[in-house]
């Protein structure tokens, strides 16, 4: 009988149970006939083809049981694997060591009679079994056990079909798709040929024949690709020949050496006069596998190019001008790297760097501008040779040596070359910082007043004195009940009768000039349709003319019916707030109570047994050492170690009670000083790990000291432990400062800052599934067991109880075997 399998023949057996794809398909006939007949030869009521992965037994064909998968802990089938030549049988499970307590045996189906052969490929690898399973005792015949056999390869065999057949069918995609991909490519290049902005052709043999050629070479001589396609280029194209063609073309083919020149002038006929023209020129000697020598030829028309390089030389000299003496700041970056070329007075007093400003990369000039889209924005007009253009962006500039906001309004421009290249680009600049806040003004102005609007659940209303015409919102309008625009006289209407003479009295009072022409009234206004009667507060003002008559009454109502109604109800309802807040109250200070009741007896009365415990563990080992057999020593090991752990936990506990209920005494915080300390206790642990820790320069902070201690410790100890044996192990603390409005609304921060301090610690530790990310920071949550990774699974949960009780928020990103990155925010101080 063969040993289990190691942890890499394991994971080898399920990749290789996985591919062949059978895992969580549909029942397939050909199986049901084997766990049938099966049933039916060995006479059980249960016949299983199971397959075993890594955390389950799965049936394929599950005849008589009403599941389809189980826990693999609970699989017998998951023993028969590690017997590839044998069949495995237990005939009764309920007297057998291994399976007596298996909910399988004790519960539904009640499992006693099982005999397993094993599902073995052509390599060896088990990937289950056929078994027959019985609620009674049973021995099977040698025949039925050699006809399980044989079944468990037929088995084997519909498997093996199954993979060639999607094997096959893969292969058959794939062809498909390389035949698609060779047409697809052949008709790219057809499209690139036709429709190429230079001269394509290949020539061969003695006479130089086309044997590809596209238009732009054709239309050297007058002609089309059709017309000399096939022909001899030294007779279609005779005044070239006259100029040394063929003399070019015998060298390229004897030497077999490229020719080719960035301006090759020769004459050509156009409408019948000889014309002068430039090209770019290139014939590439290509060896064809019969040893003869073609020539693959490149040509690009250059004349139209040549002329504007003067007139482009001069427009540049223009365009320098222009650009220092331009009363908008401009600016002129070349290369990939940024360099400055060019930078008017106003640019440079933007900047606020000085004056010596040429040559440098923009990057280097202003290096504020990093974690800023402006440097990326650069790159991408480089890159794409697209120009782009924003309105009141908002820039954050150090001006000599302070750190200043700014808002333009600004284009990035690519300059291109002779060649149509972009090498540089032209940024053009106007500052609009005092236009933008304005804006902000005005609209945080407007919003807080159509907020305030809304939340108050104003109706807008505006009479036209002398039309007698009204706009009413459409809040008004539901007040009303009118599904036809508004009048004025509706909504008078609808005012219950017995509010109406104050309401005309009020109305009447606006007309008056000397009274300042204001309004106010309150009202019971009902809706023609519901009939329900709303509570309105008007308010409005009348405007006059120079000669004292009134033109518009304009205002807003208010629904003030709950407001009323509230008013009723509101002493009882502090009445009842005061008591059930005296309740909490009372609550939370038998809490806390109990909380540090707790850390007294945790650091008294719970540490002082253990201490003895392990003090006399201690004296009776070395009393006995020697005299005690080895499992009685491994007893009194495991009393050490039970201690240690139950003193480990005792202690954790104690500090996360300490963090939940100290008072908070916040103080000035140098956060290198307590990085120093966490080192200096961890510096075992490191070495031991040879670990090499990156640490930022990192801030001072408000907080309480110990409980920052407490909070680095956990979170460095974690990635020590966490991180690979045997390996080079490197953490990281890294730190920024980030604004409030660039955490994600779903943080849960208590502090009012505007500004946080963003501490992540990083490392290569064994990761964990991100679906854990909450889980983690909860109190005795843990991802591992002990055996694995020593812990009490508290640290995490001290750790976000320290950041809550700073106002501050941490979050934990990771994949698993890819290390994990837990971020830390702290208010700035």
């Amino acid at each position: 009988m063969s040993s289990s399998l190691n942890a890499a023949d394991e994971l080898k057996r399920v990749e290789t149970l996985k591919s062949y794809a059978i895992l969580d398909t549909l029942p397939e006939q050909d199986y049901e006939d084997i766990t049938q007949l099966a049933a039916e030869i060995c006479q059980t009521p249960i016949a299983l083809i199971s397959l075993v992965d890594e955390h389950r037994q799965w049936f394929k064909s599950n005849r008589g049981l009403d599941v389809r998968e189980t826990p693999r802990e609970q699989s017998f089938c998951a023993h028969a694997i590690h017997q590839p030549s044998e069949t495995l049988i237990v005939e009764d499970a309920r007297t057998d060591h291994r399976f007596a307590e298996n909910p399988l045996v004790v519960s539904d189906p009640h499992i006693v009679f099982y005999a397993g052969a094993p599902l073995v490929d052509e390599n060896g690898m088990v990937l289950g079994s056929l078994c027959v399973i019985d609620r009674q005792t049973k021995t099977l015949l040698p025949t039925q056990i050699s006809a399980l056999k044989t079944l468990s390869k037929q088995v084997m065999r519909l498997l093996e079909l199954r993979k060639k057949t999607l094997d096959l069918e893969e292969s058959e995609r794939r062809l498909k798709e390389e035949n698609a991909a060779l047409l697809t490519s052949q008709k790219r290049f057809e499209t690139v040929l036709r429709h190429a902005p230079i001269g394509l052709g290949l020539l061969s043999g003695e006479d130089y024949v086309f044997e590809l050629v596209n238009d732009r070479i054709a239309e050297m001589g007058g002609h089309t690709a059709l017309e000399i396609q096939g022909q001899s280029c030294l007779k279609t194209l005779p005044e070239l020949t006259r100029q040394g063609l063929k003399e070019i073309l015998d060298t390229v083919i004897q030497t077999k050496q490229r020719f080719a020149t960035p301006d090759l002038s020769v004459q050509l006929l156009k409408d019948g006069k000889p014309e002068t023209a430039h090209y770019y020129v290139s014939f590439e000697p290509v060896c064809e596998a019969d040893g003869k020598v073609s020539i693959v030829n490149f040509c690009m028309n250059i004349t139209e190019q040549l002329r504007s390089q003067r007139a482009l030389e001069a427009s540049e000299s223009r365009f320098r001008a222009l650009l220092e003496q331009s009363p908008i700041a401009l600016g002129l970056y070349t290369g990939r790297e940024m360099k400055i070329e060019i930078a008017n007075e106003l640019m440079i007093q933007f900047w606020g760097k000085g004056k010596a400003v040429q040559g440098k990369r923009i990057e280097e000039l202003l290096p504020e501008l990093k974690n800023q889209a402006f440097l990326q924005l650069l790159d991408q007009v480089y890159t794409t040779g697209k120009a782009y253009s924003a309105k009141g962006m908002r820039a954050d500039l150090v001006i000599y040596g302070e750190l200043k906001t700014f808002y333009f309004d600004f284009t990035y421009q690519p300059i291109r070359d002779l060649n149509g290249e972009v090498y540089a680009i032209l940024n053009v600049a106007i500052d609009v910082t005092e236009e933008v806040i304005l804006r902000q003004n005005y609209e945080q102005t407007r919003q807080a007043l159509q907020n305030a609007i809304d939340l108050s659940q104003l109706g807008i209303w505006k009479v036209d004195i002398a039309t007698q015409t009204s706009d009413f919102s459409q809040r008004i309008t539901d007040w009303v009940g009118s599904p036809d625009p508004l009048t004025l006289s509706d909504t008078i209407a609808a005012i219950v009768p017995e509010d109406l003479p104050a309401f005309e009295a009020a109305y009447s009072r606006a007309f008056d000039v000397s009274l300042g022409g204001g309004l106010e009234v309150e009202y019971r206004l009902k809706n023609k349709h519901s009939g329900q009667v709303y509570i309105l507060h008007s308010k409005g003002q009348m405007q006059f003319d120079e000669k004292g008559n009134a033109v518009s009454l304009f205002g807003f109502s208010q629904d003030v019916t709950q407001i009323r109604s509230a008013q009723l109800a509101l002493e009882n309802l502090v009445q009842e707030r005061t008591l059930e807040l005296t309740q909490s109250n009372h609550e939370l200070k038998r809490s806390n109570d109990n909380l540090q009741q707790f850390a007294y007896v945790a650091s008294h009365d719970l540490q002082e047994p253990l201490r003895k415990i392990q003090t006399f563990s201690s004296l009776l080992s070395d009393r006995t050492e020697g005299q005690l057999n080895s499992d009685t020593q491994h007893l009194i090991d495991r009393i050490n170690v039970a201690a240690q752990n139950m003193s480990r936990l005792i202690n954790d506990l104690l500090n996360y009670s300490r963090v939940t209920t100290r008072q908070q005494e916040f103080y000035s915080v140098p956060l290198n000083t307590v990085m120093a300390s966490v080192l200096d206790s961890l510096s075992l642990a490191i070495q031991e790990k040879n670990a090499q820790i990156r640490l930022d320069d990192l801030p001072t902070v408000k907080g309480d000291e110990n409980q920052l201690y407490q909070l680095f410790l956990n979170l460095l100890s974690n990635a020590l432990k966490f991180s690979p044996e045997g390996e080079q192990v490197t953490i990281a603390v890294n730190h920024r400062l980030v604004e409030r409005s660039m955490l994600p609304s779903t943080y849960k921060i208590m502090s009012p800052a505007s500004i946080f301090h963003e501490i992540t610690v990083v490392d290569q530790g064994i990761g964990f599934d991100e679906k854990y990310a909450d889980r983690i920071f909860l109190v005795f949550q843990r991802l591992h067991t002990k055996d694995t990774f020593p812990g009490t699974g508290i640290g995490l949960a001290i750790c976000q109880q320290v950041i809550e009780n700073h106002g501050g928020y941490i979050t934990a990103s990771s994949k698993v075997n890819q290390g994990s990155t837990f971020t830390v925010y702290l208010p700035e101080a």
